[in-house]
Protein backbone atom coordinates (compact mmCIF):
# COMPACT_ATOMS: atom_id res chain seq x y z
CA UNK A 1 0.00 0.00 0.00
CA UNK A 2 1.37 3.46 -0.86
CA UNK A 3 2.95 5.86 1.61
CA UNK A 4 4.08 9.47 1.38
CA UNK A 5 6.20 11.82 3.47
CA UNK A 6 4.01 14.60 4.81
CA UNK A 7 4.42 16.86 7.84
CA UNK A 8 7.64 15.11 8.74
CA UNK A 9 6.29 11.54 8.94
CA UNK A 10 5.54 8.64 6.62
CA UNK A 11 1.78 8.32 6.15
CA UNK A 12 0.03 5.28 4.68
CA UNK A 13 -2.98 6.02 2.49
CA UNK A 14 -5.40 4.41 0.06
CA UNK A 15 -7.46 5.78 -2.82
CA UNK A 16 -10.72 4.02 -3.71
CA UNK A 17 -13.89 4.95 -5.54
CA UNK A 18 -13.82 7.11 -8.67
CA UNK A 19 -10.34 6.97 -10.20
CA UNK A 20 -10.76 10.24 -12.10
CA UNK A 21 -8.47 12.84 -10.46
CA UNK A 22 -11.11 15.44 -11.33
CA UNK A 23 -13.74 13.69 -9.17
CA UNK A 24 -14.56 15.40 -5.89
CA UNK A 25 -12.36 14.13 -3.10
CA UNK A 26 -13.62 12.83 0.21
CA UNK A 27 -11.25 12.10 3.10
CA UNK A 28 -12.07 9.57 5.85
CA UNK A 29 -10.49 9.75 9.33
CA UNK A 30 -10.69 6.67 11.57
CA UNK A 31 -11.04 6.42 15.36
CA UNK A 32 -8.44 5.90 18.08
CA UNK A 33 -6.31 2.79 17.73
CA UNK A 34 -7.77 2.07 14.30
CA UNK A 35 -6.57 2.27 10.71
CA UNK A 36 -7.78 3.08 7.22
CA UNK A 37 -9.18 -0.46 7.04
CA UNK A 38 -12.11 0.69 9.20
CA UNK A 39 -13.67 2.21 6.06
CA UNK A 40 -13.10 -0.63 3.59
CA UNK A 41 -16.63 -2.08 3.58
CA UNK A 42 -18.38 1.29 3.86
CA UNK A 43 -16.90 3.37 1.05
CA UNK A 44 -18.43 1.43 -1.90
CA UNK A 45 -21.81 2.70 -0.66
CA UNK A 46 -20.84 6.27 -1.55
CA UNK A 47 -20.37 6.34 -5.31
CA UNK A 48 -19.12 9.23 -7.39
CA UNK A 49 -16.26 10.33 -5.13
CA UNK A 50 -12.52 9.85 -5.01
CA UNK A 51 -12.15 8.44 -1.52
CA UNK A 52 -8.94 8.95 0.44
CA UNK A 53 -8.51 6.99 3.67
CA UNK A 54 -5.29 7.01 5.67
CA UNK A 55 -3.67 5.89 8.91
CA UNK A 56 -3.49 8.63 11.54
CA UNK A 57 -0.03 9.37 12.98
CA UNK A 58 1.14 6.54 15.22
CA UNK A 59 -1.67 4.19 14.18
CA UNK A 60 -2.00 1.53 11.52
CA UNK A 61 1.14 1.69 9.42
CA UNK A 62 1.72 5.45 9.57
CA UNK A 63 4.85 6.59 11.35
CA UNK A 64 4.57 7.55 15.00
CA UNK A 65 6.59 10.02 17.01
CA UNK A 66 7.70 10.09 20.60
CA UNK A 67 6.03 12.32 23.16
CA UNK A 68 2.75 14.21 23.19
CA UNK A 69 0.41 14.50 20.23
CA UNK A 70 -2.67 16.69 19.75
CA UNK A 71 -5.72 17.30 17.60
CA UNK A 72 -3.81 20.21 16.05
CA UNK A 73 -0.92 17.93 15.07
CA UNK A 74 -3.26 15.38 13.54
CA UNK A 75 -5.08 18.11 11.61
CA UNK A 76 -1.76 19.45 10.31
CA UNK A 77 -0.81 15.91 9.24
CA UNK A 78 -3.98 15.66 7.17
CA UNK A 79 -3.43 19.09 5.63
CA UNK A 80 0.09 18.10 4.58
CA UNK A 81 -1.11 14.72 3.29
CA UNK A 82 -3.70 16.36 1.06
CA UNK A 83 -1.13 18.79 -0.28
CA UNK A 84 1.32 15.96 -0.98
CA UNK A 85 -1.39 14.12 -2.93
CA UNK A 86 -2.46 17.24 -4.86
CA UNK A 87 -5.89 17.45 -3.23
CA UNK A 88 -6.77 21.13 -3.00
CA UNK A 89 -9.85 20.61 -0.82
CA UNK A 90 -12.21 17.81 0.15
CA UNK A 91 -15.25 16.70 2.10
CA UNK A 92 -13.84 15.61 5.46
CA UNK A 93 -15.50 12.71 7.26
CA UNK A 94 -14.45 11.27 10.59
CA UNK A 95 -15.68 8.92 13.28
CA UNK A 96 -15.08 9.22 17.04
CA UNK A 97 -11.51 10.57 17.45
CA UNK A 98 -11.52 11.03 13.68
CA UNK A 99 -14.56 13.26 14.05
CA UNK A 100 -12.68 15.42 16.54
CA UNK A 101 -9.75 15.62 14.12
CA UNK A 102 -12.18 16.57 11.36
CA UNK A 103 -13.60 19.41 13.44
CA UNK A 104 -10.11 20.64 14.27
CA UNK A 105 -9.19 20.42 10.59
CA UNK A 106 -12.16 22.54 9.54
CA UNK A 107 -11.21 25.14 12.17
CA UNK A 108 -7.49 25.24 11.34
CA UNK A 109 -7.65 24.61 7.58
CA UNK A 110 -10.96 26.02 6.31
CA UNK A 111 -9.59 26.58 2.82
CA UNK A 112 -9.14 22.80 2.44
CA UNK A 113 -12.59 21.91 3.82
CA UNK A 114 -15.57 21.62 1.44
CA UNK A 115 -17.96 19.98 3.91
CA UNK A 116 -17.98 17.95 7.14
CA UNK A 117 -19.40 14.53 8.00
CA UNK A 118 -19.14 13.98 11.76
CA UNK A 119 -19.88 10.48 13.04
CA UNK A 120 -20.23 9.46 16.70
CA UNK A 121 -18.03 12.25 18.01
CA UNK A 122 -17.93 15.30 20.28
CA UNK A 123 -16.65 18.86 20.33
CA UNK A 124 -15.72 18.82 24.02
CA UNK A 125 -14.71 16.45 26.81
CA UNK A 126 -16.29 16.67 30.24
CA UNK A 127 -14.47 16.24 33.54
CA UNK A 128 -15.56 12.63 34.13
CA UNK A 129 -14.60 11.55 30.61
CA UNK A 130 -11.28 13.35 30.94
CA UNK A 131 -10.38 11.41 34.06
CA UNK A 132 -11.44 8.16 32.43
CA UNK A 133 -9.24 8.80 29.38
CA UNK A 134 -6.26 9.77 31.54
CA UNK A 135 -6.65 6.60 33.59
CA UNK A 136 -6.82 4.54 30.39
CA UNK A 137 -3.69 6.31 29.13
CA UNK A 138 -1.75 5.48 32.29
CA UNK A 139 -2.78 1.83 32.02
CA UNK A 140 -1.95 1.73 28.31
CA UNK A 141 1.49 3.22 28.88
CA UNK A 142 2.16 0.75 31.69
CA UNK A 143 1.23 -1.97 29.24
CA UNK A 144 3.96 -0.89 26.85
CA UNK A 145 1.99 1.15 24.29
CA UNK A 146 3.25 4.73 24.72
CA UNK A 147 1.96 6.02 21.39
CA UNK A 148 -1.58 4.84 22.00
CA UNK A 149 -1.33 6.33 25.51
CA UNK A 150 -0.30 9.66 23.96
CA UNK A 151 -3.35 9.51 21.69
CA UNK A 152 -5.62 8.79 24.65
CA UNK A 153 -4.21 11.82 26.47
CA UNK A 154 -4.77 13.92 23.35
CA UNK A 155 -8.49 13.13 23.32
CA UNK A 156 -8.86 13.53 27.09
CA UNK A 157 -9.19 17.30 27.07
CA UNK A 158 -10.49 19.60 24.34
CA UNK A 159 -13.29 22.10 23.78
CA UNK A 160 -13.89 23.43 20.28
CA UNK A 161 -17.38 24.82 20.81
CA UNK A 162 -16.57 28.51 20.35
CA UNK A 163 -14.31 27.92 17.34
CA UNK A 164 -16.93 25.76 15.64
CA UNK A 165 -19.21 28.78 15.43
CA UNK A 166 -16.92 30.04 12.66
CA UNK A 167 -17.39 26.88 10.57
CA UNK A 168 -19.69 27.62 7.64
CA UNK A 169 -19.40 24.57 5.37
CA UNK A 170 -22.28 22.10 4.96
CA UNK A 171 -22.18 19.67 7.89
CA UNK A 172 -24.00 16.41 8.63
CA UNK A 173 -23.80 14.94 12.13
CA UNK A 174 -24.71 11.29 12.75
CA UNK A 175 -24.97 9.56 16.16
CA UNK A 176 -26.80 6.72 17.89
CA UNK A 177 -28.75 7.29 21.08
CA UNK A 178 -27.19 4.15 22.60
CA UNK A 179 -23.63 5.37 22.02
CA UNK A 180 -21.92 5.16 25.42
CA UNK A 181 -18.50 6.33 24.15
CA UNK A 182 -19.70 9.61 22.67
CA UNK A 183 -23.28 10.12 23.88
CA UNK A 184 -25.76 11.81 21.59
CA UNK A 185 -25.77 14.97 23.69
CA UNK A 186 -22.32 15.78 22.35
CA UNK A 187 -23.62 15.72 18.79
CA UNK A 188 -26.49 18.00 19.79
CA UNK A 189 -23.93 20.49 21.08
CA UNK A 190 -22.01 20.35 17.79
CA UNK A 191 -25.22 20.95 15.85
CA UNK A 192 -25.89 24.06 17.91
CA UNK A 193 -22.38 25.37 17.33
CA UNK A 194 -22.26 24.91 13.54
CA UNK A 195 -24.98 27.09 12.06
CA UNK A 196 -27.06 25.29 9.45
CA UNK A 197 -25.72 21.82 10.29
CA UNK A 198 -27.95 18.76 10.04
CA UNK A 199 -28.27 16.22 12.87
CA UNK A 200 -29.56 12.64 12.78
CA UNK A 201 -29.91 10.58 15.97
CA UNK A 202 -30.69 6.87 15.49
CA UNK A 203 -32.50 4.97 18.26
CA UNK A 204 -30.82 1.89 19.67
CA UNK A 205 -27.59 2.46 17.76
CA UNK A 206 -24.17 2.45 19.41
CA UNK A 207 -20.76 3.89 18.57
CA UNK A 208 -20.47 2.65 14.96
CA UNK A 209 -23.53 4.22 13.40
CA UNK A 210 -22.71 3.55 9.75
CA UNK A 211 -21.87 -0.08 10.45
CA UNK A 212 -24.91 -0.68 12.65
CA UNK A 213 -27.68 1.23 10.88
CA UNK A 214 -28.36 0.98 7.11
CA UNK A 215 -30.60 4.04 7.39
CA UNK A 216 -27.56 6.06 8.43
CA UNK A 217 -25.69 4.94 5.30
CA UNK A 218 -28.65 5.97 3.16
CA UNK A 219 -28.87 9.31 4.95
CA UNK A 220 -25.20 10.04 4.31
CA UNK A 221 -25.49 8.98 0.67
CA UNK A 222 -28.48 11.27 0.18
CA UNK A 223 -26.64 14.18 1.79
CA UNK A 224 -23.60 13.59 -0.41
CA UNK A 225 -25.73 13.84 -3.56
CA UNK A 226 -25.44 17.64 -3.41
CA UNK A 227 -21.69 17.35 -3.99
CA UNK A 228 -21.66 14.88 -6.89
Amino acid sequence: MPTVQANGITQRYRFTGDSDPAARAMVWVHGIGGSLDYWTELLPSFRGFRHLSYDVRGMGESEGTEGAVSLETWAADLSALMQALDIESAIIGGTSMGGAISQRFAIDHPEQTDALLLLSTSSRVGAAAEQNWLKQADDTEAGGQPRLAAAQRAVAKYNMDDELRNVTVPTLIIVGDADRTTPAGGSVIISRCIVGSELEIYPGIGHSALKEEPKAVARVDGWLAQFR
